[in-house]
């Protein structure tokens, strides 16, 4: 039985230094090739408050990022004022207002719009504009020679983006440009290159040898870059990451 679990914690604000109390993700199962894959690369989960739990929230100035951005603190949870009540994927859009402020690449708001956006289709509530923000700061991001790491398969992903937003001239063309790097199956590519020429702008769901070759063989660097994609601290994009 695959079991996601969250636990209360008190962690500490980096920027208004408050202690507040905040759900954390406990448990959460390894991908399998039982796992609901899409074709944009992310895992569906049961619930957004799990996705939303990857953030934390300042009650006192908002300050929204990466829970790992935020110190743990020994205060226990019941003698700590509460995160505020902030709708699951709302949450994501507090976190792009504070990337902002903060002055973060474009790349690291990318991957919290499509955070959003996998959140919100979560808890059923309409997607295309966490869509268009993330497509707008990939777009961003690609267009910036200053980073390194895997632009191929970053392609792929604003191809995917496009194709659902039903641009699927563009998602043909950022498609074409996913070479071997991306460390992606071609028949995956090819797949979803089909899929924008016939005009589906449906989500995908990658059979179960599609997600074997994706999330399959992480070497120890790529571990890492996966660690640092889904807990990026506030600085600009200096490791190449990986969405998965």
């Amino acid at each position: 039985m695959k079991i996601y679990t969250l636990r209360r914690i008190c962690v500490v604000c980096p920027e208004c230094d408050l202690i507040f109390a905040t759900s954390q993700v406990a448990r959460m199962p390894a991908v399998s090739r039982d796992s609901k894959v899409e074709a944009d690369l992310h895992r569906i989960l049961p619930d957004s408050a799990v996705r939303a739990a990857l953030l934390g929230t300042c009650p006192e100035c908002f300050f929204t990022w990466w829970l790992s951005a935020f110190d743990q603190s020994p205060v226990l949870p019941q003698m700590a004022p509460d995160a505020p009540p902030v709708a699951d994927s709302k949450k994501f859009g507090h976190a792009i207002l504070t990337g902002r402020k903060s002055g973060v690449h474009a790349l690291d708001t990318a991957v919290v719009a499509l955070n959003g956006y996998w959140c919100a289709r979560e808890e059923f509530q309409p997607g295309i504009k966490w869509l268009e923000l993330a497509s707008k700061d990939l777009e961003a991001a690609l267009a910036d020679d200053s980073w390194w790491g895997n632009r191929s398969r970053y392609s792929y992903i604003l191809g995917e983006v496009l194709r659902l937003m039903g641009n699927f001239h563009g998602a043909v063309r950022y498609f074409n440009q996913v070479d071997r790097k991306s460390v992606l199956p071609k028949e995956l590519v090819d797949h979803q290159i089909y899929q924008a020429k016939v005009g589906n702008d449906k989500p995908v769901l990658l059979p179960p040898h599609i997600i074997e070759a994706v999330f399959k063989l992480k070497s120890a660097e790529s571990i890492q870059e996966n660690t640092a994609i889904n807990h990026p601290g506030l600085h600009p994009v200096n490791v190449p990451q990986v969405i998965v």
